[in-house]
């Protein structure tokens, strides 16, 4: 075999995890994606090592393997026509119209979340922010509010500092400050942002679960500040999630399912 050859296979089988991890958004094991692509465990998990080195793809909590916030950049680059669409996208749509607001889909990554999806109204927020935009997760609500579901440890994990990263003047400063807001979003079961992330645009967002408790992602209103009342849109925006979360776990019922017969 050439080299050429086992480069172009390699690739190929790259590609084919991918596109694997995408049909099983809620993850799988090394042995689950060698025994689905029939290929060695070895090298399901070399190609696993480089996709994950890469951020194409990520480790869950629970040990298994998803598609990572690279994917997402890469897929946001697609037409909208081409975009996945269905029924995770169709809620979110829905509260768009509703609330004739700007909403967004954010991932968390490392200290960041990017948005892998997003709804304009007619009146269009801000250019500058949409698909594929990083957000420090200590200065937006869909950040904050990932940060308050996650344990303590991980959030020292990524913060060892006291002093935060400042965004604009109403930015939270230090850990402790944000730490203390956590039990307050946990509560309410959503988190805002005050022109934290930029000046002259609020926000709230709550989670979107896989159906066991893990927040995977963060759905979010904003608008202009001198329009925008997030206290209007707080059921909504919770019912959109809960809609979202429900064809989650469903996807999480048929893959336990299928991996017990």
């Amino acid at each position: 075999m050439s080299n050429a050859t086992r480069t172009l296979g390699t690739v190929a089988t790259a590609l084919h995890v991918l596109r694997l991890l995408a049909d099983h958004q809620c993850g799988m094991g090394i042995t689950e994606i060698a025994r689905s692509l029939d290929i060695s465990k070895s090298k399901a998990h070399l190609m696993i090592a480089t996709l994950l080195s890469e951020g194409f793809v990520e480790r869950t909590a629970n040990g298994r393997y998803q598609l990572g916030a690279a994917a997402f950049e890469v897929g946001s680059a697609v037409s909208d026509a081409a975009r996945l669409g269905g029924e995770l996208l169709e809620p979110m749509r829905a509260l768009a119209d509703l609330c004739g607001e700007a909403v967004s889909l954010a991932v968390p990554r490392h200290r960041e979340a990017i948005m892998v999806q997003r709804f304009e109204t007619k009146r269009v927020l801000r250019d500058e922010i949409g698909i594929g935009t990083r957000m420090p997760l200590t200065s937006c609500a869909s950040g904050k509010f990932l940060l308050a579901h996650m344990s303590a440890k991980q959030v020292e994990s990524r913060y060892p500092d006291e002093t935060l990263p400042r965004v604009t003047a109403n930015s939270v400063r230090s850990r402790s400050d944000l730490m203390r807001m956590f039990p307050e979003i946990r509560q309410a079961g959503y988190a805002v942002n005050d022109e934290e992330y930029m000046e002259g645009v609020r926000g709230i967002a709550t989670g979107v679960s896989d159906g066991t408790g893990h927040y995977i992602a963060a759905l979010s209103i904003a608008g202009p500040a001198n329009r925008f009342h997030g206290e209007r849109w707080i059921e909504p925006l919770i019912d959109a999630a809960h809609e979202m979360t429900e064809p989650l776990s469903n996807r999480l019922r048929a893959q336990i399912a299928e991996n017990d017969t």
